[in-house]
């Protein structure tokens, strides 16, 4: 029975924490009380359907109907943004969308050491111009849409400089 409760307990903690966004790369206070916001967001509304869900599921159950879960347009989506050259890059996320009146949905002062990862949460659909660079070379930009099936965004030092 031990390994039953072993397993489970380890499948459990990697659904929990493996999906987790985390400030750790942030430096821009904004950034990160806006990153905060829209996962506390994100989380009342999947929790709220799921209530509803199994409600709906329980009366379905005593009234002998069909059950169709209820389901929410999506207006997160989870990325990744990763360092795969050897310097540090500084990136600046820009975009149009703007969140609670409170400003745009721009994501400012990520530091990403080498080899860095910083999951993120970004609302979709929507477009992201990609501001990098590392303390030696020159500012790079690189435009990204959520709404794609991109999940991962990888950087490195001289990705978009074209050789003439």
């Amino acid at each position: 029975m031990l390994p039953k409760k072993l397993i489970l307990l380890v499948l459990t903690a990697i659904i929990l924490f493996g999906g987790c966004t985390n400030t750790r790369y942030l430096t821009d206070p904004t950034s990160i009380g806006r990153q905060k916001d829209m996962k506390s967001n994100r989380v009342g509304k999947n929790i709220g359907e799921g209530c509803m869900n199994m409600t709906l599921f329980v009366l379905a159950g005593v009234l002998n109907f069909d059950f169709e879960p209820v389901e929410s347009e999506r207006a997160f989506k989870r990325i990744s943004v990763t360092n795969e050259s050897t310097d540090t890059l500084f990136v600046n996320m820009v975009t149009d969308v703007v969140w609670k009146e409170a400003g745009y949905c721009d994501v400012m002062g990520i530091v990403l050491p080498p080899a860095a990862k910083q999951k993120l949460l970004l609302p979709y659909p929507a477009a992201y111009n990609v501001y990098f660079q590392t303390p030696f070379t020159e500012e790079e930009k690189l435009e990204v849409r959520t709404d794609s099936k991109l999940r991962r965004i990888r950087l490195r030092a001289g990705m978009t400089v074209v050789n003439e």
